[in-house]
């Protein structure tokens, strides 16, 4: 199920705000490829290769705004995405060892889904109380 984005998802931040929503079109194009039953090892390895380098630009471009503007959850910010990337790594490992398998697909999706959705309500959020 995709996700629509919402006001209530701004950080007051316009270029978080439009990561973000890159973040959410990676999402659903996953879920496009999905209902299409379009999946394939290519496909999950560009996925997974494009999301974690975006991943991680967005997180240094969001950690150095915190900072910036001296949010007071800047350091639990870092440490979510720390935890983060620890588990997409683990996405990455068990793709490389098994390929695209439906279990990893699904389980990519609802982690996907998931944090995205909780950690910018419940963290990215704060930014705005900041700026």
């Amino acid at each position: 199920m995709s996700i629509d984005w919402k006001d209530e998802y701004c950080t007051g931040d316009d270029g978080i705000d439009q990561q973000h929503k890159i973040l959410f079109q990676y999402l659903a194009d996953l879920e496009t490829h999905m209902a299409a039953g379009d999946i394939n090892d290519r496909y999950i390895k560009n996925l997974l290769s494009n999301l974690g380098i975006f991943t991680r630009s967005h997180f240094c471009y969001e950690e150095i705004c915190m900072r910036t503007h001296r949010c007071s959850i800047a350091s639990t910010n870092k440490e979510h995405h720390i935890k983060l990337l620890a588990a997409y790594g683990k996405y990455v490992k068990r793709f490389e060892m098994e390929g695209s398998s439906e279990d990893l697909i699904q389980k990519l999706h609802d982690f996907l889904h998931s944090w995205l959705v909780n950690h910018i309500l419940k963290i990215d959020t704060k930014l705005r109380d900041c700026i």
